[in-house]
């Protein structure tokens, strides 16, 4: 990948907190991981970032009964899922403490920060209190 199309800024982002997400500097379209070409306009320009409310809804998601990543550990059964900003762009994550009998399509998810070995990861949760 060219490294203006890199994923530096998202990471930074994380580190303070911050959800970024690459927009097309032509037309404005959200989009996660930034794209050399715009999906909406076809332009090619360095996409902009920009800061994200980290609400959405449950687009799709998957169960992993098996850990795979070692950097970042997360108890099994655990769930990846696929979010849809409010804002328009689609970006996958770990979706935490929402039991797992319970998870639907459609349902109201935020982002949130938690640190690991002194590394910020981004996760999702239920934007409810009761968690469904």
């Amino acid at each position: 990948m060219s490294p203006r199309y890199s994923l530096t800024a998202h990471r930074e982002g994380l580190a303070r907190h911050k959800l970024l997400i690459s927009a097309c500097a032509a037309c404005g379209t959200q989009q996660f991981p930034p794209k050399a070409v715009c999906t909406r306009c076809g332009d090619t320009e360095t996409p902009q970032w920009n800061a994200v409310t980290g609400e959405g809804h449950l687009w799709s998601y998957a169960t992993f009964r098996k850990t795979y990543r070692t950097d970042f550990h997360l108890p099994s059964p655990y769930v990846v899922a696929v979010i849809e900003l409010d804002e328009g762009a689609r970006i996958y994550g770990n979706l935490v403490g929402v039991p797992m009998p319970s998870l639907r399509i459609g349902q109201r998810v935020r982002a949130e920060f938690i640190t690991d070995d002194g590394e910020s990861h981004l996760i999702f949760v239920a934007a409810d209190k009761e968690g469904t």
